[in-house]
């Protein structure tokens, strides 16, 4: 082990590199009598390599009963750090990586990326693009704009609406959605949905996306949030930036940190140095899987963000789809299934049931009277025939 936490000094790193060695052999050595006893089994001669399997032995190596509680705190750092290394190497790569590399590298991360599901939700994303924000339902807004709710049925939306990045935390877009999305779609329709995009126009974009916030009581545009609904309006051309993203880009393309509010700097910085790679020059391919890959490729640079081998099972869609459920079976007892998304019977469907049981001519005058009564108790989740039932028995 000492053998390969050393090896690195072998190796030609940059400047960049060689800091991100030096801090990460500080905390290797906070939890070096653990990670000695992980065999090593891999030496990798690059420093991408070697920070991929340090990053397997600490993570699945070690023996986490026999670790100390002072230095959970170093190895969760250490981690971090593994982490933000293998990104900023994989996006300094990416600057002379032509498209067929490119394509092969997305296949190659397709499992542990979940690249399906991610393009399960460009398609949908595709098939609403052309509709304004004001014209779609609450569901469509936040799944174009990236918040997933329960609500979000998965025989519907079978894909986590948050992939590519999330904005839960971004309460006055959120606002905007709900209450004047012609606010946002006016900024959007600067946003050509096809062709080449100008910088004028993502200028044209910026002015009246910051206006929109103006409406609202001490709000301000974020820039994260805004690439979000860039990137979904045209995954060819814009890349979806959080707060844990951007340090590990910026450093793999050799640039000062963006602040949440560079809106000119994610354009001239992030968007131009991208449209000046190989792979986003390329010419359209004729096959069609790897078409879906060219259409979105700027989006999907997404995958050169570092994730776990179990960031697929994580997905919002998957915990929504496999939630238990108490069915009842042909015996009338109760077992688990999952699969099953339970339903929460809303104030309109309540009343239509109701209403549906009250118009049989058979049934008493009492209990035409307490429909509102009714109306109340099937909202909190009983049958219709249960509350029938109650009555009958307390009225007789």
């Amino acid at each position: 082990m000492i053998k390969f936490i050393t090896s690195p000094q072998d190796m030609r790193l940059s400047d960049v590199e060689t800091a991100q060695y030096d801090q990460i052999v500080d905390y290797v050595t906070e939890i070096s009598l653990n990670l000695m006893a992980v065999k090593v089994t891999n030496r990798p001669e690059d420093f991408l390599g070697w920070c991929n399997e340090l990053y397997n032995y600490v993570r699945y190596g070690i023996n986490m009963d026999l670790l100390d509680a002072k230095h959970e705190k170093p190895l969760q750092k250490l981690l971090q750090l593994l982490e933000k290394s293998i990104t900023c190497r994989q996006v300094k790569t990416s600057r002379i990586t032509p498209w067929p590399f490119l394509k092969n590298f997305f296949l190659e991360q397709a499992d542990r990326q979940a690249l399906a599901e991610r393009l399960r939700l460009l398609n949908y994303i595709s098939s609403i693009r052309i509709s304004m924000l004001a014209d779609m339902s609450d569901l469509e807004r936040l799944a174009f704009a990236g918040k997933h709710l329960s609500a979000h049925e998965p025989a519907k939306f079978d894909f986590d609406v948050e992939l590519f990045g999330s904005t839960r935390g971004a309460k006055a877009l959120h606002e905007l959605l709900q209450h004047t999305p012609s606010l946002l779609d006016d900024a959007l329709s600067a946003i050509p949905l096809e062709g080449e995009v100008s910088e004028a126009d993502y200028k044209k974009f910026v002015t009246r996306y910051t206006a929109a916030f103006a409406t609202l009581d001490k709000a301000k545009a974020g820039l994260f949030a805004a690439t979000r609904l860039l990137a979904m309006r045209r995954p060819d051309v814009f890349m979806v930036l959080t707060a844990s993203k951007v340090d590990a880009l910026c450093q793999g393309l050799g640039l000062v940190k963006l602040k949440p509010t560079d809106f000119s700097r994610y354009w001239v910085d992030i968007i131009e140095a991208l449209h000046r790679q190989p792979w986003f020059k390329s010419a359209q391919p004729e096959d069609v899987t790897e078409l879906e890959l060219w259409n979105n490729r700027v989006v999907l640079f997404d995958l050169f963000f570092f994730v776990d081998k179990d960031f697929a099972e994580k997905s919002n869609y998957l915990k929504l789809k496999n939630i238990p459920v108490v069915v009842r079976n042909l015996t009338g007892g109760r077992t688990r299934t999952t699969g099953v998304v339970r339903k929460k019977r809303t104030k309109e469907s309540a009343i239509e049931v109701v209403d549906r049981l009250l118009a049989e001519p058979d049934l008493p005058a009492y209990l035409q009277s307490k429909r509102a009564s009714m109306i109340a108790e099937v909202e909190k989740g009983k049958s219709a025939t249960e509350v029938v039932q109650l009555l009958r028995a307390i009225f007789g």
